[in-house]
């Protein structure tokens, strides 16, 4: 017997973002899976377990590059192709 499911109107419908494992994660990185294991493993990335697999928010990965880009001395212009306005 299958379980009713509830009809949620659109706007109340729970979104919940997508997650990507760590192959998709790292290919979006442009890093090595394993060197993205282990940042994770070491709470170097914005990183949780569902189980025993990795899992990662874009929006997460996202809001890390950038703080790393706004901390550190790389050139951000050379990195994003934008100058930054002073």
């Amino acid at each position: 017997m299958l379980a009713a499911t509830k009809s949620y109107p659109r706007s109340l419908k729970p979104a919940f973002e997508p997650l990507l494992d760590l192959h998709e994660a790292a290919s979006v990185l442009g890093m090595h899976w394993k060197t993205l294991e282990g940042k994770a493993r070491q709470h170097e990335v914005p990183a949780f377990k569902v189980g025993k697999r990795w899992r990662f928010r874009l929006s997460s990965l996202n809001r890390w590059l950038e703080s790393g880009l706004k901390s550190n001395t790389t050139d951000q212009a050379a990195v994003t192709g934008q100058e930054q306005e002073s």
